[in-house]
């Protein structure tokens, strides 16, 4: 059995997992001691933070994997760059030992380093509208970021929980479903830290919309711990499939596979759109994918009724595409729908007002 699904089965509480769970309270104790412990250091002024002639906005969470921050950094990094913002984007690059921060941006060649499949994405779907950088450093790679384009405007991809860089606003994603995550603290849940540190966050993010009910519960949960910053709420709206050519296809019987955080909620999103899934294959998330992965997926399909094989755009990322074009792979985009663009527009209105005060 896989980390990742041992991990699933443990916050998820199934059959003896659960016993598991409760044996592994003490080390979740010690770990929320250390992640406020960190915290309050920073906070306190007792550990430098870093900060940088621009302004800084971090979109974060408290949970591992699958919240939707990359879509929401694509969406403000873009509305920015449309009204004329220089802006610049940060991911930690997990694919990299420590090495030096790169430009992924078309025209910055991020040389014989391996990137990660979130540095592949906002590089591609960001294009020439904003410079995106990487590196396992993300303080370095804002260095890097500021000193070679000199932006109004960094956003950092997770940057919540990376305290050593200063901040001027916190926008935390949480899931509409469980907004506290599940399982509670690693390594019993999936939990960075405790919901408390929400009353840091200055915009709170609710992705993954379905119903005005749930929305409604889960603002009234976050409120608990955080009354005071704004709400934004948005929706996941799948986009037709896409071939290697960039083309669109119709909706039909699929093969599906990802290695992303919620890999479940990938599968629902099919499911609603009107595919029919023959066979679904999870791999851990950031998997990178080899030519044995490859070919189990094609036998898959080859002896399924499915039309085709169709999988997320980070997982294409990774597979790079020679290897989609090779596979004929569908991807499957996805983009954010709004609920409230009130909110949304005084989180842009305060990014502008703290550009104004940097120029």
């Amino acid at each position: 059995m896989r980390l990742d699904e041992m991990h699933t089965k443990l916050f998820n509480r199934e059959g003896h997992w659960f016993w598991v769970a409760w044996l592994l309270q003490p080390a979740a104790l010690l770990y929320h001691v250390g992640a406020s412990f960190n915290r309050v250091l920073y906070s306190k002024g007792l550990l430098p933070r870093q900060s940088f002639n621009t302004v800084v906005v971090s979109i974060g969470n408290i949970e591992v994997g699958g919240v939707g921050k990359t879509p929401v950094t694509i969406r403000i990094a873009r509305k920015l760059a449309d009204m004329g913002v220089k802006t610049a984007v940060v991911c930690r690059n997990i694919s990299s030992a420590k090495r030096s921060p790169v430009a992924v941006r078309p025209g910055h060649s991020s040389g014989g380093v391996p990137l990660s499949d979130e540095a592949i994405l906002l590089g591609r779907v960001l294009g020439s509208s904003c410079s995106v950088y990487t590196g396992s450093d993300k303080t370095a790679a804002v260095e890097r970021a500021v000193r070679e384009m000199k932006p109004e405007v960094v956003i950092v991809d997770d940057g919540f929980q990376h305290h050593k860089l200063n901040r001027d606003i916190d926008v935390v994603v949480l899931n509409a479903d469980h907004p506290f995550g599940q399982g509670g603290l690693l390594p019993a849940g999936t939990l960075r830290e405790s919901s408390r540190a929400l009353s840091k966050a200055d915009y709170l993010w609710i992705n993954g919309v379905t119903s005005d009910a749930q929305l409604s519960l889960a603002r009234r949960l976050i409120s608990g711990r955080n009354w005071q910053s704004p709400f934004i709420s948005s929706s996941i709206i799948p986009s037709k499939p896409l071939k290697h050519d960039g083309t669109s296809d119709i909706i039909s019987k699929v093969v599906a596979f990802c290695g992303i955080g919620k890999p479940l909620g990938f599968q629902r999103t099919l499911e609603k759109t009107g595919f029919t899934i023959e066979k679904f294959h999870i791999y851990p998330d950031h998997w990178c994918y080899t030519q044995s992965d490859i070919q189990h997926l094609l036998k898959s399909l080859k002896q399924s009724r499915a039309e085709y094989l169709i999988t997320t755009e980070k997982d294409a990322a990774r597979l790079g595409p020679g290897s989609v074009k090779a596979m004929n792979l569908r991807v499957l985009p996805i983009r954010l729908s709004v609920t409230d663009h009130s909110a949304e527009e005084e989180l842009l209105g305060s990014i502008l007002e703290l550009v104004g005060a940097e120029r």
